[in-house]
């Protein structure tokens, strides 16, 4: 009988790493914020907040919140910001189709 369950690799190496830099990732961060708490993927236990400094397991329901609250706000930003979360929006959506897991390494 083989294993059907998911190692952390294949979870860390399913797609091409989307890389996002400050201050991207600044605009960015308060989204994940405003999504937790949220039961980490990993581990099954609550986080209180986004992890900055290391790896978040966040789950397709946690995302389609994340999407939501971005697509919102999209008014507020301006065009170069709105084709940048456009863009992120439309990489989370197309990577949701292939799994139920992004893991969001922090970068400070």
């Amino acid at each position: 009988m083989s294993d059907s369950s998911s190692s952390w690799k294949d979870w860390h190496c399913y797609r091409k790493p989307l890389r996002v830099y400050s201050p991207d990732f600044d605009i960015l961060v308060s989204y994940f914020n405003k999504a937790y708490p949220i039961i980490d993927a990993s581990d099954n236990t609550e986080r209180d907040r986004f992890d900055v400094c290391f790896d978040n397991w966040i789950k397709k329901d946690d995302w389609i919140k994340i999407i939501h609250n971005i697509e919102v706000d999209l008014i507020n930003f301006s065009k170069e910001e709105k084709e940048f979360l456009n863009t992120f929006i439309a990489w989370i959506t197309d990577a949701l189709q292939h799994t139920s897991v992004i893991v969001v390494e922090g970068n400070l």
